[in-house]
């Protein structure tokens, strides 16, 4: 029973969620809104997704962290993405808060080209298994680096038309499976079995004092959250999964990944736990380092204050799912808590950071040179050094190619000007 809010919520007065049992009510009023199931993704951008984008476009802007947590079937890929039928069209009417921020920052960006030259690159890490993998390049690895993807691609946008090209790719590469809340159709996927981060890297370049700032708006949707019973799948223990997966990982249960899902969905609720009384008593954050995956890893990057952050938690009312619906509310109202001191994106003088980003590339080519793809000690370490190869020598490219930009409209205002 969705309670004041928006989207024909209902009501006025506090936002609020009322589950009702036989043993009584529960009322939640964590949420700062609560939307109806007829809530229009228009309305759904404008008051979760629009106020941060004015934040993550401006001069010496601030990262952005969103999630969308929520049992099986409720509405999280719809939330972020949007539905399927909505990922051919420009601008469609159902595109999802993603789509949408990508087309507003073009907008922005675009009306402020006089004075600032500027590069936006899209990407997208699936998180499946603990492991991180690109869906923009055909599911090769990547490596988390200080809390952030490492070795992605980055797929550049001018346009609303280039993000259709990356919705088609997330459609085509993310591991999706039909389970018993949320069957597959040909025009649906089913279920979907890993995290998805979204990922919009905002390079500026301001012209007059040679300074770059950047800085990423990230919506993360998470796998869907669920007892394993509830899908007909057998109990497995996250460890025990993992292993499996490592000795041979065609013979994965689908039971196996949901108990991974879980732990890695337990794992980022303690991190806002410890976050949340770091912060408070005045401590540094520090993120978890022990019995951690990739996607926790990434996931509380933010939580130390370097990033916006924002949450949709999906909800269903059947009586059916009355379990998950109550879990997730409470899990809701431990992130809700989270309250850090958030710094804005510190810029950098771009002949510096030119420089810095080809020493790394440098040093990246000579580490994987001298590395033996196999039978040696150090081949161990073959793998993460293509990587990062990778990474960095298309880092220096792209602030390379953004220094020459600013060059060129620089040169073209003063001769405008003589």
């Amino acid at each position: 029973q969705p309670g004041g809010g928006g989207g024909g919520g209902g009501g006025e007065g506090p936002a609020r969620v009322t589950l009702e049992d036989a043993h009584g009510e529960a009322h939640y009023e964590w949420m700062r809104e609560v939307f109806g199931p007829d809530v229009s993704q228009d309305e759904l951008y404008d008051k979760v997704s629009k106020p941060l984008v004015e934040k993550f476009t401006a001069r010496n802007g601030f990262s952005v962290l969103t999630f969308a947590y929520g049992q099986t079937g409720t509405g999280k890929t719809h939330t972020i993405m949007g539905p399927q039928e909505s990922w051919g069209t420009v601008r469609h009417p159902k595109w999802g808060l993603f789509p949408r921020v990508v087309d507003a920052a073009l907008t922005d960006m675009k009306s402020r080209e006089s004075e600032t030259a500027w590069a936006m690159h899209v990407s997208a890490v699936e998180f499946y298994f603990c492991q991180a993998f690109d869906l923009l390049d055909v599911h090769k690895p990547c490596i988390i680096v200080n809390h952030a993807p490492t070795g992605h691609r980055q797929m550049e946008v001018r346009s609303p038309e280039d993000v259709l090209a990356v919705l088609a790719a997330v459609r085509e590469n993310r591991t999706t499976a039909a389970t018993f809340m949320n069957n597959a159709s040909k025009d649906h996927g089913g279920s979907s079995r890993s995290h998805c981060a979204l990922i919009c890297t905002l390079r500026q370049l301001h012209k007059a004092s040679g300074e770059l700032c950047t800085t990423t708006f990230t919506c993360v949707d998470l796998a869907g959250a669920e007892r394993p019973g509830a899908n007909g799948d057998e109990h497995t223990s996250a460890m025990a999964a993992i292993m499996q997966y490592y000795r041979d990982p065609l013979s994965v249960e689908p039971g196996s990944q949901a108990s991974i899902i879980n732990m890695e969905l337990s794992g980022l609720r303690s991190a806002v736990v410890v976050a949340t009384e770091s912060h408070r008593k005045g401590r540094k954050y520090a993120p978890p380092t022990q019995l951690t995956t990739a996607a926790i890893d990434f996931m509380t990057s933010g939580f130390d204050g370097s990033a916006l952050l924002a949450m949709v938690v999906t909800l269903s009312p059947a009586p059916a799912s009355g379990w998950e619906t109550w879990f997730a509310c409470t899990y809701g109202e431990d992130l809700s808590k989270l309250r850090c001191p958030v710094r804005a994106a510190k810029p950098v003088k771009i002949a510096k950071a030119a420089l810095e980003a080809v020493a790394k590339a440098a040093a990246a080519e000579i580490a994987l040179a001298k590395t033996p793809p196999s039978g040696a000690p150090a081949s161990k370490y073959y793998n993460r050094r293509v990587v990062e190869a990778r990474h960095y020598a298309q880092e220096a490219k792209l602030i390379a190619g953004l220094m020459a930009q600013g060059t060129q409209g620089r040169l073209a205002n003063e001769s405008a000007v003589n």
